[in-house]
Formats: structure tokens, C-alpha cells, sequence
């Protein structure tokens, strides 16, 4: 029985001690958040973390935003009821959005999230 303990003491020392030690001091990534921005026309280039919402007034038709896994790819999506498939777009007082349903890019990197009150959650 001895010997187990000692195993596991030099397995606690070795790995599980440094483990804890790197994630209690690994360096934080600021978290991005999305905000939205009403446009008449999408910008020929678009920002990361922000939603681009074009129409004129409370009518909106569309949305765009660069794909959050870092492909860079652009995805548009359709806020017209009418027409399928359609998103529902929600701005926060804060700037920050929520976008439903989840949006899945069958094409490209795949990726496949909801944006809810400025973060991704990833499906």
C-alpha cells in the first residue's frame, strides 16, 4: 500500500500541482462581445464582434457579421419574415445583440452558434 502512495504523491507533484498552478495564472483572453451597428448598406469590409443590421428605421432586413471561429468568412442573414430562412434580431440596451435561432453555416468551417446578448455559444 506504501508504494501507491508514494505513486501518487510523485504523480501530485509532478503533474496535478503544475496543472493547477498554469490554469490559476494562464493569461485571460478578453471576452468579445457583439455589438450592433445599423447601416443602410453593409461596409464593404466588416468588423469583428459587431453585427451589421441594415434597413431604414425600425425595418430591418438583413444581418451581417464576420463568422466568429476566425475564418473570416462573412455570414448575411435574412430578417424579412417572409421570407425563409429568417432570423429575429434583438438589441439590447447596451449595444450589445441577440440573434435567434442559432445560426449554422452548412458551408465553409461549419460552425455552428447562437448569439445571445453579445456572446457566441458554441453548438
Amino acid at each position: 500500500m506504501t508504494w501507491i502512495t508514494a505513486l501518487w504523491r510523485s504523480i501530485w507533484a509532478a503533474i496535478l500541482l503544475p496543472a493547477r498552478w498554469l490554469v490559476a495564472h494562464w493569461p485571460r483572453r478578453k471576452l468579445k462581445l457583439f455589438r450592433s451597428e445599423r447601416v443602410d448598406e453593409f461596409p464593404d469590409t466588416l468588423q469583428r464582434a459587431k453585427v451589421y443590421l441594415a434597413g431604414e428605421g425600425d425595418h430591418l432586413w438583413a444581418a451581417a457579421m464576420i463568422c466568429p471561429c476566425g475564418c473570416d468568412e462573412v455570414i448575411e442573414m435574412n430578417l424579412l419574415k417572409q421570407v425563409r430562412p429568417c432570423w429575429s434580431v434583438q438589441e439590447h440596451q447596451d449595444g450589445l445583440v441577440t440573434l435567434k435561432p442559432s445560426v449554422w453555416r452548412g458551408k465553409g468551417c461549419k460552425s455552428h452558434f447562437v448569439l445571445r446578448h453579445g456572446r457566441i455559444d458554441w453548438c
